[in-house]
């Protein structure tokens, strides 16, 4: 009884209603267009999971969203706002993927190389917003979201003027060594492919996943259990997570903000490095194409994912998921029914807003209600800022610290605008 009460509360709460009704309105969109809904939502689902293609596509194009959402997330966590996440994995993309075009060697060197140097680069570029957080002043949420062009641009000044190869049509540098790329969970070509397809069949979902979705997927996973550990078993984690719901209170308890917030930007830049790179060397890409990360708007889908996750690991990866199929389902849509793919954007935006009226009106109301209470005499009730926190499992108390810490609103509330 008490798990069918608690699936309840969570089917009534916001980010259910909000993914249901998103999707009625994405239906009236479609009857405006003069489709069917439910023949567009049946082809968007059969497009995303019922085919053994849809399902490694829509795992293939999971993969960067999920992986930046965590990167992403870890700093929204700590309450430090990165929206640098597009120059930091764009940069790690243009550096590793320097690395595997350009120096030699064999790929068992290579290939590490490469994810060293991408995560160096990521790592870097979020420093340097923490350093003018901490030296200067500067909030992280303007330096972040303004660092993203100079990255930009960047990457595309050196693809198109000192490493655009010649010999295509692209702008793009040379190929990837195929042994450097980041190959097929099952080459297509192999003797075990060959296996799965007269056992399972061409088209069968596991043949298409395994022969149709990069290594990549491999690397996420051990990206998200480690998050999941962090965050329930280390000190960082902790120290993040309060930071992020009280941060008044985490000076209370003796954490210095200034290196919190330089190993948080650290860590989320680095980890944006990381899966910037994958996109580039992992199959089928094979070269650095100028503002082809940009253009995929992965970054901006996974800050989405991020929000509608409120920051944790698990998550992320099933809003990253959700998001995808919905990405992939439209592309299918779209070629059946002859509907603009854009419906997937209008579906993700709606989610978001939604999400954010729902989790805000029982605030504002609640808000309204102390309000005339004040007014009649009684003093309105401070109530702490909305975080993951408030929906997560509890932290265990501070070692050494006080029970009843003061809740300090002032100081909440400036760290929120900030």
């Amino acid at each position: 009884m008490n798990a069918a009460r608690k699936a309840g509360r969570w089917l009534s709460g916001p980010i259910p209603v909000s993914v249901v009704l998103a999707l009625l309105i994405g239906a009236c969109f479609m009857i405006i267009a003069g489709v069917d809904p439910v023949s567009g939502y049946v082809a968007m689902l059969r497009g995303s999971f019922g085919t053994g293609s849809g399902l490694a596509n829509t795992l293939q194009r999971a993969v960067p969203i999920i992986g930046i959402g965590i990167a992403i997330a870890i700093a929204f966590r700590a309450g430090v706002l990165n929206l640098g996440t597009e120059g930091q994995a764009g940069l790690g993309a243009l550096t590793g993927g320097i690395v595997a075009v350009y120096v030699p060697g064999p790929a068992i060197l290579i290939v590490p190389l490469a994810f060293v140097v991408a995560i160096a680069t990521g790592a870097a570029w979020g420093l340097i917003s923490a350093l003018l957080q901490n030296l200067l002043g500067v909030p992280i949420l303007l330096s972040t979201l303004l660092l993203n062009y100079p990255a930009r641009y960047f990457s595309s000044w050196l693809i198109r003027f000192q490493l655009n190869d010649p010999s295509t049509d692209l702008v793009a540098t040379q190929q990837l060594r195929p042994e450097v790329q980041l190959g097929m969970l099952v080459p297509k070509d192999s003797a075990f492919a060959d296996t799965l397809r007269s056992t399972f069949g061409p088209t069968s979902p596991i043949t298409a996943v395994l022969t149709g979705v990069n290594w990549s997927i491999i690397v996420l996973i051990i990206v998200i259990a480690a998050a999941v550990f962090v965050n329930r078993r280390t000190r960082f984690g902790f120290e993040s997570g309060l930071s992020g719901q009280n941060a008044e209170f985490v000076r209370y308890g003796g954490v210095k903000p200034g290196p919190l917030v330089t190993r948080t930007m650290a860590l989320s830049g680095g980890l944006a490095g990381l899966f910037g790179v994958m996109l580039i060397i992992g199959a089928p890409s094979t070269r650095l194409i100028e503002g082809y990360f940009v253009q995929t708007n992965y970054a901006f889908t996974a800050l989405l994912v991020t929000l509608l996750a409120l920051y944790r690991p698990i998550g992320t990866a099933i809003a990253g998921l959700f998001f995808a199929a919905i990405m992939v389902g439209s592309d299918a849509m779209g070629r059946e029914l002859g509907l603009s793919p854009q419906i997937a954007a209008v579906i993700q935006a709606l989610v978001i807003v939604l999400l954010a009226f729902r989790v805000a009106l029982p605030r504002m109301r609640r808000r309204g209600a102390n309000g005339a209470n004040g007014a009649a005499g009684r003093g309105p009730i401070g109530e702490p800022p909305l975080t993951e926190h408030a929906l997560a499992e509890p932290h265990a108390p501070v070692p050494g610290a006080p029970q009843h810490a003061p809740t300090a609103t002032g100081a909440d509330t400036k760290e929120s605008d900030r």
